[in-house]
């Protein structure tokens, strides 16, 4: 049996269309298990609201971080509490604890620390930091 010409383009074409899907699949499976996902923080019973171009991204440990509004990780998730970016800085914290308020049926939070400082949209601290001298922040 001879192949025509048309035959064998056919057969290129399938055998061609198989290794693209099986390189495809192979680097969307790739590409899925090294990209890192964030969940948007949820705040008021729903994702977080953007403010001056961020918004609040939890990993897995629940530790907060910023995304823009395309949903790119800016600053990587690595505070224990966080607030939305006002005046090109957010307040964090690396550690502290969440409280309920009491009477609130778990409806109302707050964050206490003693270490609050502040970042820039790069995720570095800021030299000129105005803090509060209340501990407490709901």
């Amino acid at each position: 049996m001879t192949l025509t010409n048309t035959d064998y383009q056919m057969k290129t074409t399938r055998i061609m269309n198989k290794i693209i899907i099986y390189l495809s699949a192979v680097l969307l499976l790739c590409s899925c298990g090294s990209a890192r996902h964030y969940a948007a923080f949820q705040y008021d019973n729903g994702d977080d609201y953007v403010s001056e171009g961020l918004y609040r991204i939890v990993d897995r440990k629940g530790r907060i971080g910023y995304a823009d509004e395309t949903g790119k990780t800016v600053i990587r998730p690595r505070f224990a509490f966080g607030y939305p970016f006002e005046g090109g800085k957010a307040k964090v914290t690396d550690s502290g604890e969440r409280k309920e308020v009491a009477g609130s049926g778990s409806e109302h939070w707050y964050w206490e620390s003693d270490d609050w400082y502040y970042i820039d949209k790069q995720g570095n601290r800021c030299e000129n930091q105005d803090t509060d001298k209340d501990k407490t922040h709901p």
